[in-house]
């Protein structure tokens, strides 16, 4: 089985806390190199390939719960009838993990674990430090994403 982080443990409201988990973590928040994009998750050191960068975690919920989730922009299915919703988690990192829509620039991947009720983030291949790092969405998801965002630039 897959190794699950404990560093990445909710913040229970304390920025110093984020802070230090990005240092030791390797990673931190800075605005993305992506037009439109906010904020995006970037390297402050080396990551080997399938390294555990980090981990999507959030609220859980079912298939009949994540179909009543107005903004579904930071819910992601883990399994059958297991969605995790990031959307109000702001210390888990991996939420600021952006897709590029550029398949040779992927760098990382989520390594869906529903039993864990968590995603891995995987280095796909080594990643040196200061680069932002992107992963594949999924078609469905930018398909969900215009049509709940019509007026959005990014499509």
């Amino acid at each position: 089985m897959p190794p699950v982080l404990e560093g990445n443990a909710p913040l229970q409201g304390s920025e110093q806390r984020q802070e230090t988990d990005m240092n030791e973590l390797g990673v931190e928040v800075k605005t993305s190199t992506l037009p439109n994009a906010g904020l995006g998750l970037f390297t402050t050191k080396q990551f080997h390939r399938n390294d555990i960068v980090c981990q999507y975690r959030g609220r859980i919920l079912t298939t009949a719960e994540a179909l009543h989730v107005e903004d579904k922009s930071y819910l992601m299915r883990l399994g059958n009838d297991v969605y995790v919703d990031a959307r109000e988690s702001l210390d888990v990192l991996a939420r600021y993990i952006n897709d590029c829509r550029s398949r040779g620039v992927y760098n990382v991947e989520f390594e869906k674990l529903p039993e864990l009720q968590v995603a891995n983030v995987r280095a796909l291949r080594d990643i040196p430090a200061g680069r932002e790092l992107f992963a594949n969405y999924g078609k469905w998801y930018w398909v969900a994403y215009n049509l709940a965002h019509p007026d959005s630039p990014v499509k």
